[in-house]
């Protein structure tokens, strides 16, 4: 053989694997996307959301076993579609079970499949992306079923989860298995943790699992000290008088019974930081209606909500409890509207539930004729401005601008002009020239125009402005959702966000909006209720500060 020659056979021997390399990237291209060796990337939606991606040719660190991993998956998914057997329909009854979307790209291709699977693998079918329906044989959907990414199908894969103040406790160690169609039991990949992590738990120490335990074993220790070890039924007879730190040690069982599932044990190990138990007092045991008491809470976590509910009900009236120094309080008012009797407060605060009894005692709000010219009643007093009074002045009365603390002390004053008389008292229910009735929210005190009018006590102008039912008027909040509603007024003095002082002069007295004579109303109320300024006018408010 000459030279030449060799030399030409030599260099086509060269390229030959180039040449078989592009060949196979183009059989690749040209390959069926149901063809595993085409397919470069699988992804499996589950019927819960959840998302298993395979590919076959990853990079990094494992990648040779995950590339393993993956190309069998996507051969099994593959070779189930050709086992398949073409059908005329779905049967009604599997298209409403739970379906798996896999996506199935190729280099420059996607093709997306339905599969319909329960928990019996005869009767299993998937959809093409062409709509066309097919069986899938039960020796492949029993291997579908035993799958990781089929595990949502059974119940049993709901794994325990511990929460504590409604955060999850990540155990340290926990074993899971859950029963597959045919019986056996497979295990479950669950997420656990080295650290030990801290929580908050309120004084009762309660714990919440979403699968209940045949058996919880608790270790307490308070530093280096076992103070509990014993079942969770016990674990009340901690007494928490005030805030600790403690470390918990907990072993909790799931046995397989009949009727059960899943089953597994596991270990939690934490830090918990435990609140002292919240406690909560009334200011009074008695009232008249159109009054209102006052709820102090001692020790509630800032993080903990109140929960309040009241028998007989207060007219759907939801107290809101403020930060007040070392308390939170709430102001609660029984309207006059509210009958006399014994009223049950229901409490509860992180895991804590108190009672407080309240008696109202009764009181008769009498009525009083009131003649008002027609023209005055037109203008001021119609179902549009009493609507427009509405729009305007609940927002303000429902608001809360002191978030915290309280600004009045001591005693209240009327606010009005020391001239002025009463002309309607608080509840009055006035008779507008024999025909129609209200009951009157406050005191509307007769006097001329032009006289000073003051706030009642220490607060913040939290509203000025003009409405054709209350004339001129001027909003004070003092604290707790207490505020004072001066109205009829001729001129305000102070604005929006103006910090005043008991006395201090608010506007003059006029004759503006819905009133039968030249004169100054001012209210009292907790948000949006109406209470009786009487008596705080003569006896200082009372706090229990425990």
């Amino acid at each position: 053989m000459n030279h030449k020659l060799k030399a030409f056979i030599f260099i086509l021997l060269l390229f030959i694997p180039t040449y078989l390399a592009v060949a196979s990237y183009i059989g690749s291209q040209d390959a069926s996307i149901e063809d595993s060796r085409a397919v470069v990337r699988m992804s499996i939606l589950d019927p819960d959301g959840g998302t298993y991606v395979f590919t076959p040719n990853s990079e990094g660190e494992d990648a040779e076993q995950q590339n393993k991993e993956a190309a069998a998956e996507i051969a099994f998914l593959t070779s189930l579609n050709k086992n398949a057997v073409e059908q005329e329909a779905m049967p009604d009854a599997i298209a409403d079970s739970r379906t798996f979307t896999v996506t199935y790209e190729g280099f420059n291709r996607s093709s997306v499949y339905e599969y319909y699977f329960t928990d019996d693998p005869g009767a299993a079918f998937f959809r093409d992306p062409d709509g066309v329906i097919y069986k899938i044989t039960s020796e492949d959907a029993s291997a579908f079923l035993c799958k990781d990414y089929a595990a949502c199908l059974y119940n049993g894969s709901v794994y325990p989860v511990l929460t504590i103040g409604g955060a999850t406790v990540m155990p340290q160690e926990l074993n899971w298995r859950y029963q597959l169609f045919n019986g056996t039991y497979r295990p479950l990949d669950t997420e656990t943790t080295d650290e030990m992590h801290n929580y908050r738990m309120n004084a009762r120490l309660s714990l919440s699992f979403n699968l209940e335990p045949d058996v919880i074993d608790i270790t307490v220790y308070d530093g280096d000290e076992i103070i509990y070890k014993d079942n969770y039924a016990n674990l009340n007879q901690i007494s928490i008088t005030e805030q600790k730190q403690l470390r918990f040690h907990i072993e909790s069982k799931w046995y397989e019974v009949d009727g059960k599932e899943g089953q597994g044990e596991a270990v939690y190990d934490f830090m918990a930081t435990v609140n002292a138990p919240a406690s909560f007092y009334l200011n009074t045991t008695t009232i008249t209606n159109g009054e209102f008491c006052i709820i102090t809470v001692k020790d509630k976590p800032e993080d903990a909500d109140i929960l309040f509910t009241a028998e007989p009900d207060l007219g759907g009236f939801e107290p809101k409890f403020v930060e007040d120094g070392d308390y939170y309080r709430a102001l609660v008012p029984v309207n006059y509207s509210n009958p006399a009797g014994i009223y049950t407060f229901t409490l509860s605060c992180d895991g804590v539930t108190q009672e407080l009894v309240l008696n109202v005692a009764e009181y008769a709000y009498k009525e009083a004729s009131m003649t008002v010219s027609q023209s005055v009643i037109d203008a001021t007093r119609t179902e549009a401005t009493l609507a427009s009074y509405d729009e305007i002045m609940t927002p303000v009365a429902k608001s809360l601008n002191i978030a915290t603390d309280h600004l009045f002390e001591g005693t209240f004053l009327t606010g009005a002009p020391d001239v002025a008389q009463i002309r309607a008292g608080y509840g009055r229910i006035r008779v507008i020239n024999g025909g129609a009735s209200y009951q009157n929210p406050g005191v509307v005190y007769m006097v001329s125009e032009g006289h000073e009018v003051s706030a009642v006590n220490n607060g913040v102008v939290i509203y000025v402005g003009e409405t054709d039912l209350s004339g001129v008027t001027v909003v004070v909040e003092h604290g707790l959702g207490l505020k004072s509603w001066y109205k009829n007024l001729t001129e305000a003095v102070v604005e929006v966000g103006d910090t005043v002082n008991k006395g201090d002069l608010l506007a003059y007295s006029g004759a503006t909006g819905f009133c039968d004579m030249a004169s100054v109303q001012i209210d009292l109320t907790v948000f949006d209720v109406p209470v009786c300024p009487y008596t705080y006018q003569e006896t200082p408010v009372l706090f229990n500060n425990p």
